[in-house]
C-alpha cells in the first residue's frame, strides 16, 4: 500500500507510538508543537545534516534501511567529533507519496536500529510529501563536558586516525560498477554485516567478480557506516574532526582553524586488506582512495607528544588508532616511501564544485 493511502496522521501516530520514550532530561517529547529538554550541567552540542536522493544515496543499490541508518550515523559522527555524547534526535523527511508503506517503515527500522546503537531518543520533526526525489534531514543534540574543536592543534602534536581509511570510497566505486543483479543482492543483504549465504558479486564492465567476504566490509562501510565513539579519545585530543569529505581536505580544515601546518607519512596510512584487494581488481589508486575518499566517518585528531600520552593513546581498547604524522608550523606536506616531501593536495568531496 502506498503511504498516500495510509495518511500522514496515521503514520505520525504510529511513529510516536514506536518511538515514545522517557528520559530525565526530556520535559516534553513527541506530540506537541515543540520538544522541551533540560540537560543537566553539561554543554549542549547540536548538529544537523542532510541526505538527498541522487547526491548522497542511490536507490538502485541502497535500501531504505541503509538510508535511515546512515542518516543517523553521519549526524552522530559530528557530535562524537566534538567529544560529545549524542542524546536527542529530530527528523525531517520529504518522501514521494507513492512510496510503499513497507519501504517507509524500513526507513524507520534503519533509524531505530541506529538509535539503539547510539542510545539516542527521537523527539520530533516533520514529514511531508515530495514531488520528485526523497530528501532527509536530521538534527542531533548531544551533551559534553570537554568539547574538542578543530582549532586546538599545536606545533609538535601528533596526528592520529581511527580505523582504516578509504574503505567507504572503495565500496562506492564497487557499487557503481556492479551489475543490476548484484546491486539488488547488496540492496537486500547488507544489514550491518548480516548475511545468510555469501554471494558472488559481478561487475558490469568486466568479467571479473568479487567474493562477498572481500566486498562486504567495504560496502557496509559506505552503506551503513558506524560513527566512532570519542569518549576515550577526548581525554587526550587537542583537536578533532570526523572524516566525511576525505582525509586531506578534513585535515586541512584542522590546519586552517588551528593556524598550523601538517606532515603526513603515506606509508603510515591505515589501509585494510579488503581495500587493497578490491582496489587492485578495479584498477584504482590506493593512496588516492585513502587520502581523498570521503564518508569513512573515522575520527582524525591531534594530541601532544609526551611519551606516556602516546602510549596511552596507542593502547586504547575501544578502537584501533594509528599515528600518521605530525603538526608543523605552516606547510602542508606528504612524505612518500622514499622520504620525498610533496605538497599536500586538499582533495575530497565538495558540494557545488564544478
Amino acid at each position: 500500500m502506498h503511504i498516500s493511502r495510509v495518511g500522514e496522521l496515521k503514520l505520525l501516530k504510529e511513529v510516536r507510538e514506536r518511538f515514545s520514550s522517557t528520559d530525565a532530561d526530556i520535559l516534553i517529547g513527541i506530540g506537541d508543537d515543540a520538544a522541551v529538554i533540560a540537560p543537566q550541567k553539561e554543554n549542549l552540542v547540536v548538529t544537523t545534516d542532510m541526505m538527498n536522493e541522487g547526491v548522497h544515496f542511490d536507490l538502485s543499490y541502497s535500501s531504505f534501511f541503509h538510508i535511515g541508518f546512515k542518516l543517523i550515523s553521519v549526524n552522530v559522527s559530528d557530535i562524537m567529533a566534538m567529544g560529545g555524547k549524542p542524546r536527542f534526535l529530530f527528523l525531517n523527511i520529504s518522501i514521494k507519496k507513492d512510496t510503499e508503506e513497507e519501504a517507509f517503515w524500513k526507513l524507520y527500522e534503519g533509524i531505530a536500529y541506529a538509535m539503539d546503537i547510539y542510545g539516542i531518543k527521537l523527539l520530533g520533526g516533520d514529514l511531508c510529501s515530495s514531488k520528485n526525489d526523497m530528501a532527509l534531514s536530521a538534527t542531533v543534540l548531544g551533551t559534553g563536558s570537554k568539547i574538542i574543536t578543530r582549532g586546538g592543534a599545536s606545533v609538535g602534536d601528533r596526528i592520529y586516525v581511527t580505523g582504516n581509511i578509504g574503505d567507504s570510497a572503495c565500496g562506492l566505486e564497487m557499487l557503481q560498477r556492479l551489475t543490476d543483479e548484484s546491486k539488488e543482492i547488496v540492496k537486500n543483504s547488507i544489514r550491518i554485516g548480516d548475511t545468510e549465504t555469501p554471494p558472488i558479486l559481478q561487475f558490469s564492465d568486466s568479467p571479473i567478480h568479487i567474493d562477498w567476504n572481500i566486498a562486504e566490509p567495504l560496502l557496509r562501510r559506505h552503506l551503513t557506516p558506524l560513527a566512532r565513539d570519542s569518549s576515550e579519545i577526548a581525554q587526550y585530543a587537542s583537536s578533532m574532526i570526523d572524516i566525511s569529505d576525505g582525509l586531506f581536505i578534513d585535515l586541512c580544515r584542522i590546519c586552517d582553524e588551528s593556524n598550523v601546518g601538517a606532515k603526513i607519512y603515506l606509508d603510515k596510512l591505515p589501509i585494510s586488506y579488503e581495500m587493497r584487494f578490491a582496489a587492485e581488481i578495479m584498477g584504482l589508486d590506493l593512496l588516492h582512495l585513502a587520502a581523498s575518499g570521503g564518508e569513512d566517518y573515522e575520527l582524525l585528531f591531534t594530541a601532544p607528544t609526551e611519551d606516556n600520552l602516546k602510549s596511552q593513546i596507542s593502547n586504547l581498547k575501544s578502537q584501533r588508532i594509528t599515528c600518521i604524522g605530525e603538526i608543523i608550523e605552516k606547510d602542508r606536506v606528504v612524505v612518500d616511501k622514499a622520504g620525498k616531501e610533496l605538497p599536500m593536495k586538499a582533495e575530497g568531496y565538495q558540494h557545488f564544485k564544478a
